[in-house]
């Protein structure tokens, strides 16, 4: 078992001031906007039908994993349970294409005695690189920036003595965002103009130390991870402050032949009408279509300043529940499905962007448990982290892994303004998986499904064989329905025989999500 070799365990409220974010600043109020849980029906609700049709004639090509790009928590969090938890993503087949830690410079480096502590760091980053290909570290100096009133250039040095030492000791650490959602927590002490001043410093420490090392995987950089008061969605006029394209306005003024963004990052959660006073919240889970239009939006502020349209966007955050959120604001339980279905729907439209990296938020969290993938605050007194036991947000990204390779058409009948019944159809040479759902965060509409999968591709006719199927809803791979089987289930196995169409039906309840997988039958189970 790990102990923790941190020199202070920090609470929440010292972790807030660590980040220079002043207590009267906290928090800024994502809870609003939102559909608040409707009453339960007086009687059931009649369903309605909705078929999907899959092409697999038509590609929509290779499939991005977005199971494979995710969050974990600070150093000093969980760390006797690391272990368990990497060894269990990497056998359950979520093992990482990218993973995004944190490091802290004002926990390491003391600005009074010059000296650096890298208790605890070594051990955190080669616990998540055995987890995940690559790494994204928040190289986050918020404190310095923040209420210390630290210049970019008394950053410089810790910043860049810093990214050595953790690139020359682990290097799958590949990318690096500099800050963390600065429009938050920085926004009474910077304009966007003035963090760029900081943007500058890191790039310039990056590029030095790539020409030290010379590294096999050069470090890349983006910014300027912006969250909901600085959300790329917000309208314009007088009241956008406009982050993103004012942080864009100085980098294309940057006469540095040095400059580098590698890639564009922000938050997606929602938005503030207003960014100046981060007020009238507007969440993204109200109608998750609209991410499919954020990247036209993007390219065209890049446009316009002569910058490169093939920038990636990396949104390395995303979610239903930003902050304090919530739809069951007295019992989070039925929020931890919503979640489930709520990013399953924007992973679904992030697919409509190939130029977007979406992220998911997080493995364990330190105070929300509606964003947690695994269960952390477990058993009859809602405190006990389990090992091993998903929510059905983490069963969710499990049915993601199960997909095959290549992604094929497929249409939903009921699907308006980002609600309703969605469909991802996939095949490769092994079979094919499609996998539905029914996403109505509040609403009570359940669905009579009939998936006609029409001619099926090559590798599947002419053979016996068996379809399985999983499922995810308010009773099933579901821990607060039932603790014994939280996990992803199988509802169904049957060998379907020698057959070239193939059509099935199921009810779909609200927010439920449900895989169906058609492979060749093993020879000795004929």
């Amino acid at each position: 078992m790990k102990t923790s070799n941190f020199p202070r365990a920090l609470t929440l409220a010292a972790t807030l001031a660590l980040s220079g974010i002043p207590a009267q600043a906290q928090p800024v109020d994502e809870t609003g906007g939102g559909e608040q849980a409707r009453p339960e029906p007086t009687g059931p609700v009649k369903s309605r039908n909705a078929s999907v049709k899959v092409e697999f004639a038509n590609s929509r090509g290779t499939l991005h994993r977005t199971e494979r790009y995710n969050n974990l928590t600070r150093a000093f969090r969980y760390v006797d349970q690391r272990d368990a938890d990497v060894a269990f993503y990497n056998a359950q087949g979520l093992h990482g294409a990218i993973y995004r830690v944190w490091i802290i410079v004002d926990d390491i480096y003391d600005f009074e005695k010059d000296s650096y502590n890298y208790a605890g760091i070594d051990d955190y980053l080669a616990d998540v690189s055995r987890m995940s290909d690559e790494l994204l570290v928040v190289l986050d100096t918020r404190a310095s920036m923040g209420r210390f009133g630290r210049t970019p250039e008394q950053i410089r040095a810790p910043v860049k003595k810093i990214l050595r030492y953790i690139k020359e000791r682990h290097p799958q650490i590949r990318y690096i965002e500099p800050f963390n959602e600065p429009d938050h927590n920085l926004r009474q002490y910077l304009t966007p103009e003035r963090l760029y001043d900081y943007y500058r410093v890191y790039y310039q420490a990056l590029n030095e130390v790539n020409r030290e090392l010379s590294p096999a995987k050069p470090l890349l950089i983006g910014g300027p991870v912006t969250g909901s008061c600085g959300s790329p969605w917000a309208p314009p006029g007088p009241n956008n402050v406009g982050w993103i394209p004012r942080f864009l306005d100085a980098y294309a003024a940057d006469t540095d032949p040095g400059k580098r963004l590698d890639f564009l990052s922000y938050h997606a959660y929602g938005f503030f009408k207003n960014q100046k006073t981060c007020s009238d919240y507007q969440p993204i889970r109200n109608d998750p279509s609209v991410l499919a239009r954020q990247r036209a939006r993007t390219d065209e502020e890049l446009r316009k300043r002569g910058l490169d349209v093939n920038i990636p966007s990396f949104i390395t955050e995303t979610g239903g529940y930003p902050g304090p959120s919530y739809d069951n604001k007295e019992d989070a339980r039925p929020d931890y499905l919503r979640q489930a279905a709520t990013m399953a729907s924007y992973m679904y439209w992030y697919l409509e962007s190939p130029k977007d990296v979406p992220f998911n938020w997080v493995l364990r969290h330190a105070t929300e448990e509606r964003k947690d993938q695994l269960i952390t605050r477990g058993g009859a007194d809602r405190k006990t982290m389990l090992t091993q036991t998903f929510t059905p947000y983490g069963n969710q990204m499990l049915m993601f892994s199960k997909l095959k390779t290549e992604r094929v058409a497929a249409v939903s009948s009921a699907l308006r303004e980002g609600k309703g019944v969605y469909a991802l159809a996939t095949k490769d040479g092994t079979g094919a998986a499609v996998l539905v759902w029914n996403y109505q965060q509040t609403g009570h509409q359940p669905f009579r499904v009939t998936i006609d999968m029409g001619r099926l591709p090559p590798e599947l006719r002419g053979k016996p064989l068996r379809q399985r199927m999983y499922r995810i809803d308010d009773k099933v791979s579901n821990y607060w329905a039932n603790p014994a089987t939280a996990n992803l289930q199988m509802v169904s196995e049957r060998r379907i025989g020698v057959r070239s169409r193939h059509q099935v039906g199921f009810e779909l309840t609200p927010n439920a999500l449900q895989l169906v997988i058609l492979e060749p039958e093993a020879k000795n189970n004929r």
